[in-house]
């Protein structure tokens, strides 16, 4: 990264980092309880799965609250760590992951679903590999290191996900009941939704390395 006289001269606001780090953290809490409540739904509760349910919501009005902290903060900051252009677009993507995964959560709690095929629970599984992986990059991109690693992590869970998903629309069609196939590929397309919005922040974040130098 080249020398720039007036990082020695001006001081940047870092806070911005902690800030994504706590909203990457509710998401990867959220993407954590979804794995473990389509793990294990078909033997719970209902009032175990309406507690798995609303961690999902809290952590979605948490990022929320994280997100609007963010755009305030960088309306009263004269220097940021990186464009502030960069800080907005990575705050409000990772919000809308947050807010797909919990419009799914909501579909499981509006359809009743108390059985899912094995391949939501799959989804579930490279979502929260995902996440952990945009967490990677966030702290690469705080800590100005590499993130070419990370990069092809997530680009490889990317392809795992679009393929899962292309197989499971495939099985879910050959079902006879008309209403599970509409309510599976609404949860399909969230969950390939996710996937592509966390790839996104990746990619993202990968961009701001190239501005970086």
């Amino acid at each position: 990264m080249g020398f720039n006289i007036f990082d020695l001269l001006l001081p940047r606001e870092t806070k911005f980092f902690t800030y994504m780090e706590q909203q990457v953290g509710f998401l990867q809490k959220g993407c954590g309880t979804f794995k473990e409540l389509v793990g294990k739904i078909e033997t719970m509760s209902e009032d175990a799965i309406k507690k798995e349910l609303l961690v999902i919501k809290d952590c979605e009005q948490s990022g929320d609250i994280v997100e609007r902290t963010i755009i305030e903060e960088l309306n009263k900051t004269f220097i940021t760590p990186i464009d502030r252009e960069d800080i907005h677009t990575l705050a409000i993507n990772v919000d809308r992951a947050l807010d797909i995964l919990n419009s799914i959560s909501r579909k499981i709690e509006i359809y009743q679903i108390r059985q899912v095929p094995a391949n939501v629970w799959k989804f579930a599984d490279i979502i929260v590999k995902i996440a952990a992986e945009m967490n990677n990059a966030v702290s690469a991109l705080k800590t100005h290191k590499t993130i070419k690693t990370v990069a092809i992590h997530m680009h490889e869970l990317e392809i795992e996900a679009d393929e899962l998903f292309h197989v499971s629309m495939a099985e879910l069609f050959k079902e006879k009941d008309p209403i599970h196939i509409i309510k599976f590929k609404e949860v399909y397309e969230h969950l390939e939704n996710v996937v592509d919005a966390i790839d996104y922040v990746g990619k993202l974040i990968r961009g701001i390395k190239v501005k970086q130098g």
